[in-house]
């Protein structure tokens, strides 16, 4: 765990990992337990196969992609051995983004280039937190860009240092300034091909400012913030 700090990110082990009116978080249980009951979106509901961007989900979650051009679908499993993984207890669905596209009589190939994915929130709010599977960050840029935005203005721009190389971690922050639509960028593995990856158990809400005395013992998660 990192203490998080509005310059850069300082690798010091704490129980405490909030600076400056935001908090990450890489402990999905002590998120949890900091803002309480969220909206959730976990895709059960949703249909396996493609999606046509923009698209919206039973939650009310919104999601287009604001910039690449890779594939998006709620998936189950992991046939292509991409590191996909369900998140959800009992369930077996998630939104997954990147795959190889068949060329007959020829290997598969594999999509390029780095993209962006863009939840909208139908609300304003101050907490967001997934699970993220199959990123691999250790040969990319070693974590990811998150923008938020409220009525399509540029809020903050945050960078979520990671290592995470497949498996399933969890990105999770809450911030004192609200926002209604959120982007993440995956970045570009060497070479050009795409980082293919799935979210699961989106969630997101209104919950008391990290600025609060409320906001104790803190699953920390190194990250920068530039304000805007």
């Amino acid at each position: 765990m990192n203490i998080i700090n509005t310059g850069a990110a300082l690798a010091l082990t704490t129980t405490l990992a909030s600076a400056g009116g935001f908090t990450m978080y890489d402990d999905h249980a002590v998120f949890s337990m900091n803002t309480g009951a969220l909206s959730i979106e976990n895709f059960e509901s949703e249909q396996l196969g493609d999606l046509a961007l923009p698209t919206g989900f039973d939650s009310g979650l919104g999601l287009s992609m604001g910039s690449g051009a890779v594939s998006s679908y709620i998936g189950a499993g992991d046939p292509d051995n991409f590191g996909f993984e369900n998140t959800t207890a009992m369930g077996r669905n998630y939104l997954a983004f990147g795959r190889n596209v068949m060329v007959p009589g020829a290997p598969d190939m594999p999509q390029t280039g780095s993209y962006t994915a863009v939840f909208s929130l139908g609300e304003s709010v101050n907490a967001f937190g997934f699970n993220l599977s199959g990123a691999e960050f250790a040969f990319a840029a070693m974590g990811l860009n998150v923008t938020t935005f409220s009525n399509g203005q540029i809020r903050d721009d945050f960078f979520f240092a990671s290592d995470q190389f497949f498996g399933v971690d969890f990105y999770g922050m809450i911030t004192d300034d609200s926002f209604d639509t959120i982007s993440i960028n995956i970045p570009v593995l060497t070479g050009g091909t795409a980082d293919y990856v799935a979210f699961d158990d989106v969630t997101w809400g209104a919950v008391p400012a990290p600025s609060t005395p409320a906001l104790l013992a803190l699953g920390g998660l190194g990250a920068t913030r530039r304000r805007r």
